[in-house]
């Protein structure tokens, strides 16, 4: 796919999250898009800064230490679905209005 489409495809979530967010609406709909809409992003640029750091430490710092890094973001980006989910629901029990 091409950068270009990637970048406004990327654009176009962001502005879904944040219209999401700004529309202060509660249902669970709602939630689960905003979770979603955030770890396709933070999932974007683990890729993107994923791509770049593991060809910078393959070839200064060996075979070996790329491995290591790459275990390393898989389990940052297996993690990130989780951490999402947990601020989340977090932020929503904050703003949450007692009756």
């Amino acid at each position: 796919m091409d950068i270009v489409v990637q970048l406004l495809v990327l654009l176009w979530i962001v502005l879904f999250v944040v219209i999401l967010q700004w529309s202060h609406l509660t249902s669970r709909g709602a939630s689960v898009a905003t979770w979603l809409g955030l770890t396709i992003i933070s999932w974007w640029l683990e890729i993107a800064v994923a791509f770049f750091a593991l060809h910078a430490i393959l070839f200064s710092l060996g075979r070996e230490v790329a491995i290591l890094v790459g275990i390393l973001t898989i389990a940052i980006m297996t993690l990130t679905p989780a951490a999402w989910a947990y601020g989340l629901s977090r932020r929503n029990r904050h703003h949450t209005v007692s009756p």
